[in-house]
């Protein structure tokens, strides 16, 4: 009877590790978890674990970087820029950037301060870059 009770708490404790596994992120996603649908979206195009997908990237990351996540919006930005996943969208790239940029996403600063015409200007958000970095939020 005591191995009857310790094989049922095994069990149960490796049904509870099975919600560690790669579905579970895309059921957060799924659920509007932004953060989640990030880090999906992530895998998603780089094919990690699973077929690459630039479109369903775009659709995750759309997701996420409506949901507030910054770093969802700089790589947005960047695949529409490029037209990875999609049709190139240089104006919702360049929204997309700047609400980034906004949020402080240091990735987002440097690169509006590379394609900034005004060195003054340049320089600030490089500065801010540079800010931003010393109180980077962990993803």
């Amino acid at each position: 009877m005591p191995g009857l009770i310790l094989a049922l708490a095994l069990a149960a404790g490796a049904a509870a590790a099975a919600d560690v596994t790669p579905a579970a992120p895309q059921g957060r996603a799924e659920a509007g978890d932004t953060r989640a649908a990030y880090r999906l979206a992530l895998k998603v195009r780089n094919g990690d674990g699973m077929p690459a997908d630039p479109a369903r990237a775009v659709r995750l990351l759309t997701t996420a970087a409506e949901g507030g996540v910054p770093a969802a919006m700089f790589v947005l930005a960047n695949m529409l820029a490029a037209g990875e996943g999609g049709p190139r969208d240089e104006a919702a790239a360049r929204r997309w950037l700047e609400m980034s940029a906004a949020l402080e996403y240091p990735e987002a600063l440097q690169q509006l301060a590379l394609t900034e015409p005004d060195p003054r200007k340049a320089e600030l958000l490089m500065r801010q870059a540079a800010h931003a970095m010393t109180h980077r939020a962990r993803d």
